[in-house]
């Protein structure tokens, strides 16, 4: 039974991955849109107390001036603890993270951040207030996040006495119906877009709405803003070595390491020390089925665009996950990268149980592993100590999830962050 579930799981992947499938509901969209005589339309779903989405406000106004598209802004505040275990973690981590973005995209964001909490009431009175026009929502909406972030709370008050504000008793209940909306959409994190059936999250995720739009003839001039992570100033040296947390079940980890085998010079390889850690759910942080998806389909398109095989994908929770530790720490340290390649490559793109006697023994003779001693590793877990103490570290730098990289005193989290890890930091 536990095969058939697996196997049924696998065609079901093989289907939500399908690029001919997306490529078909993006025609079927358009059909529509054109049919009905509608504008292109999106909503930009705006967390005030994310980062991410003051760094997107001038680049959402942009977008309503380079492309044929208009916007609807929904402020909203999705703190759900079953979509964010480590809300903590990734909370203090988007304050870093958000100024390396704001200086690769040319943009502002505060070095040091005030106590702004205090300030939380007042700008959401005004953020929350309906405006007549998206432009004058956006314009003011960049008044508020400025001020909010940098403490300033005269800027905040002499907005709302000019009776721009909504009454203190309807915040609330005006956030809580907007968050409300997110989640029935079908998502669970603000700064983000929703463009007909699409999320596209952050400004890491807007090279693929700006692609999509340009390929429906909706873009009317050159876009100004583009990441350059040759901007960022990093703590670290080029020659730091790079320390690389990754799971096996993680797509976006796949991904990484795909990246790395393509360009295995310029990302100098050697110096970087591989460090696998379980999956989530095996460390008890269960993943809600609409996140699973998400990240499925959000992969799959990203795996697409850079033409990295992937789709037929084989769950390899449980043994899988046993059998590729044992491989990796069996391994000759000088194939790391190309063994686990192997292995996610089985597992996200090939479809393959990596549990199954017969591949672990076709895996070990082409990377010349002894088989006997992974077959003893499985049964026994002596690689739990090693796993255990890459998760330790992990969370000491103040991570949470993969893959994520450490190089001197830098920290990032994401295959999103590669640029700044290997392009920038390495130079």
């Amino acid at each position: 039974m536990k095969l058939i579930n697996k196997t049924l799981e696998s065609y079901f992947a093989q289907i939500i991955c399908s690029n001919t499938l997306r490529l078909v509901r993006h025609k079927l969209s358009e059909f529509i849109r054109v049919s009905s005589r509608k504008n292109h339309q999106a909503t930009f779903y705006f967390d005030l107390d994310d980062p991410y989405s003051t760094l997107m406000l001038p680049v959402v106004i942009e977008m309503e001036q380079v492309f044929k598209v208009s916007f609807q802004v929904v402020v909203v505040e999705p703190r759900n603890p079953e979509f964010f275990p480590e809300i903590e973690s990734r909370e203090r981590y988007s304050l870093i993270d958000a100024n390396y973005l704001a200086q690769a995209w040319g943009l502002e964001f505060p070095n040091l951040i005030p106590n702004q909490k205090r300030l939380k009431p007042e700008a959401l009175r005004l953020l929350l207030m309906d405006r007549s026009t998206t432009a004058e929502w956006l314009q003011m909406a960049v008044k508020v996040s400025d001020a909010y972030w940098h403490g300033e709370f005269p800027v905040l008050h002499k907005l709302i006495t000019r009776g721009e504000a909504l009454d203190p008793f309807d915040v609330a209940s005006k956030l809580r119906e907007n968050t409300e909306q997110l989640y029935k959409a079908g998502y669970f994190q603000g700064s983000s877009i929703h463009y007909r059936g699409e999320w596209y999250w952050s400004l890491d995720r807007l090279y693929l709405l700006r692609d999509r739009l340009h390929k429906l003839s909706a873009q009317t001039k050159k876009a100004g803003f583009y990441p350059d992570w040759g901007l960022v100033r990093v703590p670290c040296r080029p020659k730091d070595p790079v320390d690389m947390y990754f799971s096996f079940r993680s797509p976006y980890s796949y991904i990484a390491i795909a990246r790395m085998v393509e360009h295995k010079s310029r990302y100098g390889v050697d110096r970087i020390t591989f460090k696998p850690i379980l999956p989530m759910v095996t460390r008890g942080l269960a993943v809600p089925r609409v996140k699973k998806l998400n990240i499925l389909k959000d992969a799959a398109r990203i795996a697409h665009f850079e033409e990295i095989p992937f789709g037929r994908v084989y769950d390899p929770i449980g043994d899988g996950v046993s059998a590729c530790m044992a491989i990796f720490y069996h391994s000759d340290k000088k194939d790391y990268l190309d063994v686990v390649f192997q292995l996610m490559t089985d597992i996200w793109s090939n479809g393959q149980d990596v549990s199954s006697e017969s591949y672990i023994t076709s895996i070990c003779s082409n990377f010349k592993i002894d088989k006997t001693k992974v077959l003893n590793s499985i049964k026994s877990k002596d690689y739990v100590t090693n796993i255990d103490k890459n998760l330790k570290e992990m969370t000491r730098l103040g991570l949470w999830g993969v893959p994520s990289f450490s190089k001197g005193k830098l920290t990032a989290w994401g295959q999103d962050r590669m640029p700044l890890i290997f392009e920038r930091a390495f130079h």
